[in-house]
């Protein structure tokens, strides 16, 4: 072989080496292309199986405001409720007597119950005057913000489910039973079925709301409904519509604020009854002393 051809041959080679290392870097390149796409691919998946595995949220759980304005139910002065005054006669705010009913005891102290579920448009006005009155006695801690459902009303709200309440004069248990889809959330306890099954007015179904709620029990009274009318919070769908209920709330006035707090005086005047008229300051409030005889002993 002549030192051209070996010099030609030895070129080939070299030439056929660069193209398999070539070859194989773009190989290499393509496997990595590829893996890379499978990890975020299983990355993307995990995520969503995550996210679909939560449970619902409330819409406004991220909003801050609506959070903020939660927080200042505990400190409604007692010039919003006597402003507030008393409710219509015509309203559903006064609980009803109820033949042979007995105040439940917790802990020693009279105890109120409620079952409502966090769908319901009615439970959702309801709370607001519950909180209110019941700021009056104790405090609340864990209330979050939510709405009824979306096609029933969607009102801004709050929701027991995950609420704390401490007092020296009263107890205070509540039941949400499903969430604002609908889907069960908490069962309602077996010394509580009894009674509700007992008192709530009919149609009574089954232990899971399907009877009339929001269900307000005080042993020898009850509401069953919400004092509060729906028509004007229908139209609160912003994220600042907690802010604009409570800002009233803390006035008495308003379209909102006013139905509201007349209700918690209603409110206010039952539990006064458990409570022997304690404390007196709140039992002998002006507005308070205008409800009671609203009241049926």
């Amino acid at each position: 072989m002549g030192k051209n051809t070996a010099r030609a041959e030895a070129t080939r080679r070299a030439a056929e080496m660069r193209a398999a290392a070539a070859r194989k870097e773009r190989q290499q390149k393509q496997l990595i292309t590829a893996a890379v796409a499978v990890v975020v691919v299983i990355i993307a998946a995990v995520i969503g199986l995550a996210i679909a595995s939560q449970p619902d949220k409330a819409p406004a759980s991220a909003n801050s405001a609506a959070d903020a304005a939660v927080t200042k139910l505990g400190s409604i002065p007692a010039s919003a409720f006597d402003a507030a005054g008393k409710p219509s006669a015509a309203s559903n705010s006064i609980p009803q007597k109820l033949e042979g009913g007995q105040v439940l005891k917790n802990g020693g102290k009279p105890e109120v119950l409620y079952v409502g579920a966090e769908y319901c448009p009615y439970c959702a006005t309801e709370r607001w005057s519950l909180v209110a009155a019941l700021e009056r006695f104790g405090s609340f801690s864990g209330l979050t913000t939510t709405r009824s459902a979306d096609n029933d009303g969607n009102i801004p709200t709050v929701s027991f489910k995950d609420a704390k309440y401490t007092s020296d004069y009263i107890s205070f248990r509540a039941v949400e039973t499903q969430d604002r889809n609908g889907k069960p959330l908490e069962q309602i306890p077996a010394d509580i079925e009894p009674l509700f099954k007992k008192y709530d007015a009919p149609p009574y179904v089954d232990a899971q709301s399907q009877g009339s709620i929001p269900w307000t029990f005080y042993g020898t009274h009850q509401t069953v409904g919400s004092g509060v009318p729906v028509q004007n919070f229908v139209s609160l769908s912003d994220n600042n519509a907690w802010t604009t209920i409570v800002e009233q709330m803390l006035t008495g006035k308003g379209d909102l604020g006013q139905p509201i707090m007349a209700n918690a005086n209603a409110v206010t005047a039952q539990i006064c009854t458990l409570t022997g008229n304690q404390p007196s300051d709140v039992c002998s409030s002006s507005a308070v002393v205008q409800t009671s005889p609203m009241l049926k002993p």
